[in-house]
């Protein structure tokens, strides 16, 4: 054998594993639990957050999205920790989990931790937690995206000119915390804007809270704000992103702030076509609409 052949072999075994390696480093930005036959959602609901809390995991909320769909958010020490180490980082402390029904089957499915983490510019690693998901709930596939690296996530955005993560909405102002979520308490009471509460996570060590929310046409929304338009216009594949919801307001100090809808589902869509059926462009007329509720229900 010629020292040529030798060369070209070595070369193209180095070439495979760095591919190998490539391929292993991209991220998805949903992953699927299990699938299992059934109709009834709020019981397999129930199952789930039973494991998860035995497993450790705190329950933070439920959101009924329709009889088809309920997403469950917890929490953890672990997620907790991490979303404290950085600026903006309450974004990270959520963990959401959906459970589907699509025809006579039912989808359990999760936001990947570590996907959002680099994309929310978190330095600490998640992978232990979502070790601990896949040993109590399961890993099945990772699904929502061909895959993007974590450098690529760090500074993502869908396209040029659109916001990254650094592009919130800012939605009002306050003199503390504690005023900004005494107005948000009182408005989200009475589903100002159709905005509603779902959750709330103050941040250990940080002037800062999460609350999660629910956008609802029947509670108010303007239609083109309303999850269920927006899920639903893009979410039509095999499997269901039903884990997008609920949204986020960030009160950090008196700020009150949320992720730029162009920014948040691209981020969690982010192969999802501009132009055609079931396309971005379906939506153009919803981050102004997101904006608007969001800021009624702030208070701005």
């Amino acid at each position: 054998m010629s020292m040529f052949t030798l060369t070209r072999g070595f070369l193209g075994l180095f070439l495979l594993v760095i591919a190998s390696a490539a391929q292993s480093e991209l991220l998805k930005p949903m992953m699927l639990a299990y699938t299992k036959p059934g109709a009834d959602v709020a019981t397999e609901a129930m199952a789930v957050r039973d494991r998860l809390t035995t497993a450790g995991f705190r329950v933070l909320g439920e959101y009924a999205v329709d009889d088809n769909a309920r997403v469950m958010v917890f929490t953890s020490d672990e997620l907790l920790a991490a979303a404290a180490g950085s600026d903006r980082g309450a974004y990270a402390a959520p963990l959401r989990v959906s459970v589907t029904r699509i025809g006579t089957e039912l989808q359990v499915s999760y936001n990947d931790l570590e996907y959002f983490r680099h994309a929310y510019q978190l330095d600490r690693s998640l992978a232990g937690a979502m070790s601990r998901l896949a040993s109590t709930l399961g890993a099945k596939e990772a699904f929502g995206a061909q895959g993007l690296t974590p450098a690529v996530l760090g500074r993502y955005r869908y396209a040029f000119g659109m916001e990254r993560f650094g592009d919130p909405y800012l939605l009002a102002t306050y003199p503390s915390r504690e005023r900004a979520l005494a107005a948000l308490e009182a408005n989200l009471s009475t589903g100002k804007g159709g905005v509603r509460e779902v959750y709330r996570v103050d941040i250990p060590g940080r002037d800062a809270t999460l609350i999660g929310v629910s956008i609802r046409e029947e509670e108010g929304a303007d239609q083109y704000a309303s999850d269920h338009f927006n899920l639903g216009t893009v979410d039509v594949g095999d499997r269901r992103h039903t884990a997008y919801l609920p949204y986020e307001i960030l009160v950090d100090g008196g700020r009150v702030e949320a992720l730029h809808m162009r920014f948040r589902m691209a981020l969690h869509f982010p192969d999802l076509s501009m132009m055609g059926e079931n396309s971005f462009m379906q939506l153009r007329r919803s981050p102004a609409a997101v904006e608007r509720a969001l800021t009624e229900a702030a208070g701005g």
